[in-house]
């Protein structure tokens, strides 16, 4: 099964589902938060 390729919304990368999103943000951006319906950080 292939889902759409979903893009960073801080970077324009592009990944092959929301899981892999996820990780990129949490390495990467602001640590966990926005995917994870922790809006009290933003």
């Amino acid at each position: 099964m292939k889902d759409k390729a979903v893009s960073c919304p801080y970077c324009q990368s592009k990944f092959a589902s929301n899981e892999e999103l996820s990780k990129h943000i949490d390495r990467l951006h602001h640590g966990s938060g926005l995917l994870e319906g922790d809006s009290s950080r933003w």
